[in-house]
């Protein structure tokens, strides 16, 4: 028997504090990035929000680069999964003029309150200078990307709808558009429903363009 596993077959529970330590570890990293940004947000501010050690934070990250890019794809998994539970929500197939409903399974509301896109905006500028935080944040990138062209491919084969370009670079200008379009809102401090509207607005007209 592993020492990972308990006689009826669940999880050791060391293995499940460890994992616990970490969800709490990278909340506490998402509150204390929201408040000082991730260049302020040190090792010792993060361990004392989670209420653990240096010791402990060291136990389950090299880094703190490395958790803010765990922090990155938790956000993005998110933001996947939720669009697999429209997607899996679904009655009937999507319409190819159905457009507005294309966009509301692939897109949602295309808003967030902002902390994930903040923490990849400052990751962005460190990797820019770090190049194995580069290499990482590419990575992830195209992950993330993959992710949303499959589920692209699922939405376009069920609704028998045509794209003008791949499902790759779909998925890679639809990303692009809600990124910036959420920046921007930012910026402009536009409140929580103002900023959703704006950026289903932008991904709207993207995927008019790019339905066939």
């Amino acid at each position: 028997m592993s020492e990972l596993s308990s006689p009826d077959g669940d999880a050791h529970p060391l293995s499940r504090r460890r994992e616990a330590t970490r969800t709490r570890l990278l909340d506490a990293a998402a509150e204390v990035f929201a408040e000082v940004g991730v260049a302020g947000a040190s090792v010792e501010a993060v361990s004392e929000r989670a209420g653990f050690t240096r010791g402990a934070f060291y136990s389950n990250f090299a880094s703190k680069e490395e958790m803010f890019l765990e922090l990155v794809a938790r956000f993005s998994n998110a933001r996947v999964e939720s669009v697999r539970e429209r997607l899996a929500a679904l009655d009937e197939p999507i319409d190819v003029r159905e457009v507005d409903r294309f966009i509301r399974v692939i897109g949602g509301d295309f808003a967030d309150d902002g902390v994930g896109l903040r923490l990849l905006a400052e990751i962005r500028i460190q990797a820019m200078r770090d190049p194995e935080l580069a290499e990482s944040l590419r990575a992830e990138d195209d992950r993330m990307c993959a992710q949303v062209a499959r589920i692209i491919d699922e939405v376009v084969e069920r609704g028998e709808i045509s794209l003008r370009v791949d499902t790759a670079d779909a998925a890679r200008m639809v990303l692009s558009v809600w990124g910036d379009a959420t920046q921007r809102g930012l910026l402009a401090r536009l409140p929580a429903e103002e900023l959703a509207s704006e950026c289903s607005g932008e991904v709207a007209q993207l995927i008019r363009l790019l339905v066939a």
